[in-house]
């Protein structure tokens, strides 16, 4: 693939001027790590994000970040490093490399919608995204992607993270062939407990199955009013397994992905409860 066939370079300075830019043959490019291996051939016009205002990290009632935020610029965030004992930054270590990191955009990430460690830490999160698609909106980033939003005509604006609840804790566990690789399959969790201890509530997300990521509500439902141990977190782990549909690609067979779901719920979730355990 080239991008030979662009005649067009935009740069525009309002995202209602990028928004009205768009359109079969016109593509937009913050970081461009993706559009240059996977731009149709049809393309013909670039439309430059980066005079837009989206590249921001901002803390108030949970934490907010721009569009054209650099994914090593959230890695090294001292406040999103503190958020739930750090599972951004620790989930971005996995991120492809130093070098991509330094050039992809968190904005660029969600809107391509395949191939993510990123979306199945933010959906355990409860991550929000604002889009603007003639109108500025805001929904849940699950949402976003089980409406296909992602396909349409739309700019990324923000991703929002909420507060974390008082006793609350995330993980992250990747299996992939070596640290840079692309994942054969990964999972994030979060985990809220009650004041007796209990799980109050719980978020137990599944990615490359090879489908993007997604919630796994059986097995976040498992674990309510739990106290999380070995035989619950392997009951959740089971119920993760029996839930997904797994499919086979050049990375993984369905059934050893199967094998891999089981582990890597448990590893999660056991990390989750240990980062639990420190807290006061």
């Amino acid at each position: 693939m080239s991008l030979t066939g662009v005649v067009e370079y935009l740069r525009p300075h309002t995202v209602e001027q990028a928004f009205a830019a768009l359109g079969p043959a016109a593509r937009p490019v913050a970081g461009g790590t993706d559009l240059i291996l996977h731009a149709p051939a049809s393309v013909t016009t670039l439309i430059d994000l980066n005079e837009l205002p989206l590249d921001f990290i901002r803390h108030g009632d949970g934490h907010r970040i721009g569009a054209n935020t650099l994914l090593a610029a959230i890695e090294e965030h001292p406040e999103l490093a503190a958020h739930l004992g750090g599972v951004l930054p620790e989930m971005l270590r996995h991120v492809g490399s130093p070098l991509l990191r330094n050039a992809a955009t968190i904005g660029g990430h969600l809107a391509r919608g395949r191939l993510s460690d990123v979306v199945p830490v933010l959906l355990a999160l409860d991550a929000t995204i604002t889009i603007f698609d003639g109108i500025t909106r805001t929904l849940t980033l699950e949402d976003f992607y089980r409406s296909e939003t992602h396909r349409r005509r739309m700019l990324i604006t923000e991703v929002g993270i909420p507060p974390a609840a008082p006793r609350s804790a995330a993980a992250f566990v990747k299996l992939s062939r070596s640290f840079f690789d692309l994942a054969m399959l990964n999972c994030a969790c979060r985990v809220d407990l009650d004041g007796d201890g209990t799980v109050a509530s719980a978020r137990v997300v599944v990615g490359e199955t090879p489908a993007l990521g997604a919630p796994v509500a059986s097995a976040a439902a498992v674990l309510r009013g739990t106290s999380l141990t070995d035989d619950d977190l392997a009951a959740a782990a089971r119920e993760a397994v029996a839930a997904i549909e797994f499919g086979s690609d050049s990375r993984a067979s369905a059934e050893y992905r199967a094998d891999l779901c089981r582990a890597a719920v448990r590893r999660c979730l056991a990390t989750a409860r240990e980062r639990l355990g420190g807290l006061s």
